[in-house]
């Protein structure tokens, strides 16, 4: 059974005292209905059980699910929006047609076809080169532009980092005085401070992916979604570092405590939001782009160079290189012996067809004191984003060697077709680990190397022609020069026959000092034939010939009585040309081999570096070596970067307007929960306003009651 004990003047200013406070209260949520971040509040009260209205409770109305859904996508957006804006800029300049390197290869072939149609034009010449000149510029600009992308997205990404520290330092400062003041006041929320945090904690879930979890004291504890804490008990934080090792132009994150020197290491593929938006686009499109420009810069330079120096210049020399390709000096890691110690890579000429967009991390497993001094080193291929490179069975792509000499100016040969210097001797350490970055930036490092038309080696250097007295029908339809290197001391293996002079190695002067090279084929039969030198002496003889392909590598593979010199097949090309044939030769016809002296008319070669365009020469894929089905044109390799940038801007237009209809549907789920309707509110004001005016009448009644009974008194 209910008892009441109050009188009517009690529960009357009680009643009043409740209006009051709802009137407040909805006049406060009315007053902030434009307020950033105010979520609304609504007080509750509970009758006596004496009569009357109790002691009541402010509180904000708020769906825990709603707001927890509402930031995540909010982190959702803001990871999208970071990776699209930053996407369709590179975008728009690969796709543009006045950035296009694609349309400059173009005209630099097209200017290198017209020039070959006439090899004796010197204007036609200047004009190949004024275009080779306009390639190396629209690469290096490209180059240019994406490394200013990075310094910008480095800046950036400080930016971001030092909002999110503010904000992480901002919520912790905010929990503590919640806790006060909520400890001290358990009937009124202090709306304020959490409406300031839970927009700090909103504005974090922006930067970042975040998980928030309540306690009963009214703090709130942050933590990433991966795990790592940011707002911590009893007012500790941590917050975030910006570093980076080998490559202090590559941002990565870690946690720092405020209450203790820890560091905790943050990855970056996990932190979503702007940070990670910024991050995958840097990691997903801007690093393998750069290095792609790069690749193709090298692949497409060396390419021409190696075949121009296989012809003959407009001067009758043989041919030299057209561009200079750059050498790139590995980053020290912060945990080696010395800060000082230098390992230098560069492509090794004509391989860069095997060299593939990974960067090189080089680790020093033993010193070897000389002379000379050399090393051994462990050489692991890394992606972009610093993880392993893998093989086609999924294994980290790592090799060793050994006895590597560490001298200045020395050059050891590794992989992919690079090279590698270690100039400090024996100084280094075991367990040095360098960084080798040697396509990041060298699209705009490499340079024209000659500065005349006429030092283009339109010309091949070896004329092959048969005799006028032959009788048969077999008539040179090939000559091809593989080799031109001059070392008449044969101190490099790499020699060829051309004596660098305007002619080729005579009896004597080639290695082994007795029979010249090559300068003569004489038939013996329609199968069989003598390869002779320029004295007439006999080289090697080749019976039951299989076909007139490569007559003078046929003689090294079956040549007998006498067999091929074993000094000619103890260099690694000699003597670096060939020649076929085509038809039925007969007994006593003689085909002679010699310099192409006065061949000034002669586009052979020209035509081979025309033909460049279409041959593949850039590596795909670095799983597996370069082959022609692991390989693709220059075209080919720009158009590749081009489509893979545009498909991932596809993508992530999508992306974005996915991540903006989630986030609008979030919002509108939290205002209709926490938000404040001024059509509500109105209605409120009435209600309130009525039930005020009530219990001042009940109060004016007790007040007219106890009057009378006063009156009745007297």
């Amino acid at each position: 059974m209910t008892i009441r004990t109050s009188d009517l003047f009690s529960i009357a200013n009680s009643g009043l005292r409740t209006s009051n406070t709802l009137l407040q209260t909805t006049g406060h949520n009315i007053s902030n209905v434009n307020t950033e971040g105010f979520v609304r509040e609504r007080t509750n009260f509970v009758s006596q059980l004496t009569g009357g209205v109790g002691q009541g409770t402010t509180e904000r109305v708020i769906n825990q699910f709603a707001q927890n859904q509402l930031r995540r996508d909010t982190t959702r957006l803001g990871e999208a929006e970071a990776f699209y804006q930053r996407i369709a800029q590179l975008d728009n300049i690969l796709a543009s047609e006045a950035n296009s390197i694609s349309g400059s290869l173009s005209r630099y072939f097209s200017a290198l076809q017209t020039a070959i149609d006439e090899p004796g034009n010197v204007a036609a010449r200047g004009l190949v080169l004024g275009q080779a000149g306009s390639t190396l510029e629209r690469m290096g600009s490209l180059s240019n532009y994406m490394n200013q992308t990075e310094q910008e997205l480095n800046e950036e990404l400080g930016n971001i980092t030092t909002e999110a520290n503010d904000l992480i330092e901002n919520i912790s400062e905010l929990n503590r005085k919640i806790r006060e003041i909520q400890a001290g006041n358990k009937f009124e929320e202090p709306g304020v401070l959490k409406n300031e945090r839970d927009m700090a904690i909103q504005k974090l879930a922006e930067i970042v992916s975040i998980e928030t979890r309540q306690k009963d004291d009214g703090s709130t504890l942050v933590n990433l979604t991966s795990g790592q804490s940011l707002v911590l008990d009893a007012g500790v934080f941590n917050v975030f570092q910006i570093s980076g090792d080998p490559d202090i132009t590559r941002k990565t994150l870690q946690l720092q405590s405020s209450d203790k020197p820890a560091t905790i290491n943050v990855a970056e593929t996990d932190l979503g939001g702007k940070l990670g938006g910024l991050f995958s686009f840097r990691d997903e499109v801007l690093a393998p782009a750069q290095r792609e420009l790069g690749q193709l810069a090298l692949g497409f330079a060396d390419a021409m160079n190696e075949q121009n120096r296989l012809g003959m210049d407009y001067d009758g020399q043989l041919g030299v290189d057209i561009f200079n390709l750059p050498s790139v000096q590995a980053l020290n890691y912060a945990g080696n012996s010395s800060n000082t110690l230098a390992v230098n890579g560069r492509v090794e000429a004509g391989q860069a067809e095997n060299l593939s967009t990974s960067d090189y991390k080089i680790t020093i497993d033993a010193v070897n004191a000389g002379p000379p001094d050399t090393v051994n080193i462990t050489v692991e291929l890394l992606n972009p984003d610093g993880t392993p490179s893998l093989d086609t069975n999924g294994n980290a792509i790592t090799q060793t060697f050994t006895g590597l000499e560490a001298a200045g100016g020395t050059w050891e040969p590794i992989m992919d077709g690079l090279e590698l210097e270690f100039p400090d001797g024996a100084t280094y350490a075991v367990d040095d680990e360098f960084l080798l970055q040697p396509t990041r930036y060298t699209a705009a490092e490499v340079n024209l190397d000659i500065v005349r038309g006429e030092d283009l080696a339109f010309a091949s250097p070896i004329k092959a022609q048969g005799d006028i007295g032959n009788l048969g029908g077999a008539q040179v339809v090939a000559t091809s020069v593989s080799n031109t290197t001059v070392d008449n001391t044969f101190a490099d293996s790499g020699a060829s026959a051309f004596d660098g002079t305007g002619g080729i190695h005579g009896p004597g002067a080639a290695p082994g000092g007795g029979v010249g090279a090559p300068a003569e084929i004489v038939f013996t039969a329609a199968d069989s034939y003598q390869i002779l030198d320029s004295a007439g002496t006999v080289i090697t003889t080749v019976s039951n010939a299989p076909d007139l392909k490569n007559l003078l590598a046929q003689g090294e593979a079956i040549g007998a009585g006498p067999a091929w010199p074993a000094a000619f097949s103890a260099l690694d090309d000699y003597p670096g040309f060939d020649l076929s044939l085509e038809g039925v030769p007969k007994a006593g016809d003689s085909f002679s081999i010699g310099f192409n002296t006065n061949g000034v008319d002669d586009n052979r070669n020209g035509l081979e570096l025309a033909g460049l365009q279409d041959v593949n020469t850039i590596r795909r894929n670095v799983s597996t070596g370069f082959s022609d089905q692991n390989g693709t044109t220059f075209h080919g390799a720009y158009a590749e970067t081009v489509s893979s940038v545009g498909e991932k801007a596809a993508t992530a237009d999508i992306e974005l307007k996915a991540a903006q209809a989630m986030e609008q549907q979030s919002s509108d789920w939290f205002q209709s929960v926490s938000g404040v309707s001024l059509d509500e509110e109105a209605s409120n004001l009435i209600r309130f306003q009525q039930a005020y005016a009530a219990s001042a009448r009940v109060l004016s009644t007790a007040q007219s009651l106890f009057d009378t009974i006063l009156s009745a008194a007297r």
